[in-house]
């Protein structure tokens, strides 16, 4: 992760020695791609888990055991049109997925290892999935784009807010 001056906190629930930045602005986070499945149908919140898992089930069928995955770097990000980006090591092309476009994102309940994120993505949705050498750093990943998330939604709130504001004032003022 990026060094900075941002303190450092560790999980309560780790049993590993790692320290974690999560207040980094753009943490990026190293892993290996599983892959990507299509997700069939629209779900409700509360299935996410089961959607993502069906999902990872998939990828495991499909890869080769001896199979190599790529390595890939994740960046996440507060800014709602780069949300998570997704390159690959020794390749310049990058993937972005918007924050808007997430639907879902979460570590697989019986592989910790494993993080995944459901968006749509050119009109249909992607499952994709990384595993991580720690069960710490699929966590780290997902609370980061946690965080995103409510940065990114507080921000939209407070120019919802400004721009009432706005709206309101020029009221005032045509009115007078």
């Amino acid at each position: 992760m990026a060094n900075s001056k941002a303190p450092v906190r560790k999980f309560s629930s780790e049993k590993a020695k790692g320290y974690y930045q999560l207040n980094d602005e753009e943490p990026t986070f190293t892993a290996r791609y599983l892959g990507m499945s299509r997700v069939e149908a629209m779900f409700p919140p509360e299935q996410g888990q089961t959607v993502s898992a069906r999902c990872i089930d998939k990828l495991h069928c499909a890869m080769p055991s001896k199979g190599k995955r790529r390595k890939v770097s994740l960046l996440i990000s507060s800014n709602i049109y780069r949300g998570l980006t997704v390159k690959e090591k020794g390749s310049k092309e990058e993937l972005c997925y918007k924050l808007f476009d997430i639907a879902y994102c979460s570590t697989d309940v019986r592989n910790k290892l494993i993080f995944s994120f459901i968006a749509e993505c050119e009109g249909e949705l992607q499952c994709h999935a990384f595993v991580f050498k720690t069960e710490e750093r699929a966590n780290a990943v997902c609370l980061a784009l946690s965080k995103a998330f409510n940065t990114a939604h507080g921000e939209w709130l407070r120019k919802q807010k400004r721009e009432q504001s706005r709206k309101e004032r020029e009221e005032i003022t045509a009115g007078t």
